[in-house]
């Protein structure tokens, strides 16, 4: 087991381990699971908005799957001894450059889009 976790997964295997993670959520929970919902679970805790007090966005367990997206990045890093800090992202520079600012409006925006296009192609 610990041979298991010690090399990375192939990203086939972990996009394999997610859908399946995913479907058996649904069929055992009756519950979808995704980024968008979460953000939107969050927003109802914060937020004082209507549109947040329905369902799904009152179910405070979304918000610890998207807080669990990045906390288990930080800790896997940090078990693997190689947590540091990196402000290079390989392919990206050489696209869109070396300034942060501009490294900043394009992911925030790509983030922008993505749940954009998720909520409007409902889910």
């Amino acid at each position: 087991m610990t041979t298991f976790l010690a090399e990375p997964w192939p990203f086939w295997a972990g996009g394999v381990a997610i859908g399946l993670f995913v479907i058996l959520l649904g069929w055992i929970t009756g519950k979808a699971l995704g980024v968008s919902t979460g953000y939107g679970s969050l927003c109802s805790m914060v937020s004082g908005l209507s549109y947040f007090r329905k369902r799904p966005y009152n179910e405070a367990w979304r918000v610890w799957f998207v807080v669990g997206i990045p906390l288990g990045g930080l800790v896997s890093a940090a078990l693997s001894g190689d947590l540091q800090v990196k402000w290079q992202i390989g392919l990206f520079e050489s696209v869109f450059g070396e300034g942060l600012v501009t490294k900043a409006l394009v992911l925030v925006l790509g983030g922008f889009l993505v749940g954009f296009g998720a909520r409007w192609a409902g889910g």
